[in-house]
């Protein structure tokens, strides 16, 4: 059979295009794409359907190009698949079941598998709204496995068989890079080189409140690295494939959190020479960050480390994870930023509003001193979003007992407008709070410009094909 793997429509019900990137959140960001992230588990799916069965398959991503509903129904009647696959999350939940009630009018004999945190957390909603099939938590090794039993119920983590184990992260191939190119995801925000996305390690120990990855994707806390010598010979094919390519960035949950690999993955980029040719950043927790560790990352070519912060207060942190001591060791953090600013390593923090257990005090609180760590050189940016609950995760789940939910067009857009009153802190304080941190980062932004800092989202040679994408006209470009 013929399986057209996508992802879904690239504009909200407002028609923002949307920086999609279901495992965190998602969201939209105007006329045009800030940021560009790699669909890595449907690419790593795609290849797999190729690697593993017989089928021809095909990747599209819509989201990329800024795909309406009508445009995206077009696509699939013109490529008439016998399955489609679709990740879906929450920013697009509503519209995308839309999308799959016409499809299943104009094409009565397609089938529909839905995936990702939004099917994964309703899935009787999904069904009922147009899928015929539903792939719950992570789902390369569920859908292949669905597939090569010819699409035949029960099947492990296709609904409502449960989920399987968690995928192992050493059996996957090398994410689809036919279809789809991870030199075209290249508009990242905070990298200051040519950079691409590139998974070493999968999961994250702190299970926070609010986290879509672990809570409905993973369903639990858990840590998985690659082999080393795989995520070398990885490095070199990117090199290989783009020539242009100037640096790594590691865009995991956890990419620190077992200090023995890292010192392992380190020695393995020095031993290479990989160290002397490209730069790296990644995605990490401070609580496993050491001097000693910070020392050899920066030898082995790393830059640059982004730190999930949520909130400078330790009692806030305290609320948000079930193990609150690893987001709230205030001694520990002064200590990494102290190491990295004497190493030279940059520190970019990301950080949200409204998260349950703040103020509207205790966040501009941690804005002003964001904008005092940055005047003292110790951290370099931020990403700011609001804290927004998801379907599927204990923050969801509380807002929704509680009564805290409320309905906005923004619904699960981290980067629009509140959706939630908390107690003692209504949504129209949180899009204050956020308002001010979002002048706090462009003015922190700009000063950084000024101050000679090259961010490769502002190039527009390499970000050539997303910004070519905002003079597509429609039905042109994709196919």
């Amino acid at each position: 059979m013929f399986i057209l793997i996508m992802t879904p429509v690239g504009r909200t019900e407002t028609g923002q295009q949307i920086d999609y990137f279901p495992q965190r959140w998602s969201g939209s960001s105007g006329e045009f794409k800030v940021t560009t992230f790699f669909p890595f588990s449907l690419a790593y799916l795609s290849a797999s359907l190729k690697r593993d069965t017989p089928h021809q398959v095909r990747m599209v991503d819509a989201n990329y190009y800024g795909v309406d509903s009508d445009e995206y129904v077009d696509i699939v009647c013109q490529l008439a698949p016998d399955l489609l696959i679709v990740e879906v999350d929450s920013i697009i939940f509503r519209k995308q079941l839309a999308v799959f009630r016409r499809l299943k009018e104009k094409m009565p004999g397609l089938k529909i598998l839905a995936c990702g945190p939004s099917p994964t957390s309703e899935p009787e909603q999904t069904l009922a709204g147009g899928a015929d099939f539903v792939a719950t938590g992570e789902f390369e090794e569920s859908i292949t496995g669905f597939v090569i039993n010819d699409c035949q119920l029960p099947s492990p983590g296709i609904y409502p068989t449960p989920r399987t184990g968690l995928v192992d992260v050493n059996a996957l191939p090398l994410p689809e890079d036919d279809d789809i190119h991870r030199r075209d995801y290249c508009r990242l925000y905070g990298s200051e080189y040519r950079e691409v996305e590139m998974w070493a390690t999968r999961g994250c120990p702190v299970m926070c409140n609010f986290c879509v990855v672990t809570n409905v994707y993973y369903g639990k806390a858990n840590f998985r690295t690659r082999e080393v010598s795989a995520v070398i010979d990885e490095i070199r094919y990117l090199q290989r494939t783009i020539p242009d390519l100037e640096g790594i960035f590691f865009n995991e949950e956890a990419h620190n959190f077992n200090r023995k690999y890292v010192h392992e993955l380190c020695h393995a980029l020095i031993e290479s020479g990989l160290n002397k040719e490209l730069r790296f950043n990644c995605m990490g927790n401070y609580d496993t960050m050491d001097a000693e560790t910070l020392a050899l990352m920066q030898q082995a070519g790393y830059y640059k480390v982004r730190i999930g912060l949520e909130s400078l207060e330790p009692g806030v942190m305290k609320w948000i994870s079930r193990n609150g001591r690893l987001k709230s060791n205030q001694e520990k953090l002064t200590d990494v930023l102290k190491n990295c600013r004497d190493l030279g390593i940059k520190v970019y923090a990301t950080l949200s509003v409204g998260t349950l257990g703040a103020s509207f005090e205790q966040d501009i609180k941690t804005l002003d001193t964001i904008k005092d760590l940055h005047r003292d050189g110790f951290i370099q940016e931020f990403s700011l979003s609001i804290n927004t609950p998801m379907p599927g995760t204990p923050f969801y789940e509380q807002a929704r007992q509680q009564g805290w939910l409320i309905d906005k067009s923004s619904d699960f857009d981290g980067a629009y407008g509140a959706m939630i009153n908390l107690p003692g802190y209504t949504a129209e304080k949180i899009n204050q709070a956020f308002d001010y941190g979002s002048k706090v980062r462009a003015s922190i932004n700009a000063r950084n410009v000024e101050n000679g800092i090259r961010y490769s989202s502002y190039d527009r040679q390499w970000c050539a094909p997303v910004y070519a994408t905002s003079q597509r006209k429609v039905g042109e470009g994709i196919l």
